[in-house]
């Protein structure tokens, strides 16, 4: 995919903790998912949807929020704007039945305990996007076995502090072809910087 076959979603939940954590968990991972906003109460994300630059291919909504929960918001969002996609979240027992939920405009359900598998495939199938509806998450540990050991030599010279030019006079190579090796790391690793792949190789142990 690239940048602008991206699904763009925005995310509702009255608790700003839940909110930051799914924000995460799709920031931190190189999902065809890219959130545009968080806000914690449904009237929020409504203004939101009300500005054309602000309007998400997918609101994903929490169901039980004080005030107006996520039944009304689809419902309201479902009148206003039909073309946005809907996906209720809840970690308990459902208070709406299916039917009632889909006739607001939810157009599915999901655990928010669920994998960030489950809803990159859930808002694919909700869009009609084949490639995020058939997305498999692959693990840091698989990718890490993908570069190459020239690619785990340059990361290791940038952990340690080292510039791109010191880097190719170290490893005796222009400082074109460690760029080449460069991008071709973060392209596997899902990061756009150096500054990321650094982070994630710290994270994960990587190196």
């Amino acid at each position: 995919m690239n940048g602008t076959d991206y699904i763009s979603i925005g995310i509702v939940d009255n608790d700003p903790l839940v909110a930051h954590a799914l924000e995460t968990m799709f920031g931190d991972r190189p999902t065809p998912l890219r959130v545009l906003w968080t806000v914690v109460s449904a009237r929020e994300a409504l203004s939101l949807c009300d500005t054309a630059d602000m309007r998400p291919r997918v609101v994903m909504t929490d169901l039980q929020m004080p005030d107006m929960d996520g039944r009304d918001l689809a419902e309201k969002l479902h009148s206003a704007h039909p073309e946005i996609g809907i996906l209720g979240m809840t970690a308990f027992q459902l208070m709406h039945s299916s039917d009632e939920l889909s006739a607001a405009g939810m157009d599915a359900v999901i655990r928010k305990e669920a994998a960030v598998q489950e809803y990159v495939q859930m808002i694919g199938r909700i869009t009609g996007n084949e490639h995020a509806a058939t997305w498999q998450e692959r693990s840091l540990a698989f990718q890490r076995m993908m570069l190459t050991d020239t690619e785990i030599a340059v990361l290791r010279e940038y952990l340690k502090g080292r510039t791109t030019a010191a880097t190719a006079s170290l490893m005796h190579m222009s400082v074109g072809t460690v760029k080449t090796h460069m991008n071709n790391a973060y392209r596997k690793m899902g990061v756009h910087s150096r500054a990321e792949a650094i982070r994630i190789c710290v994270r994960e142990h990587l190196l």
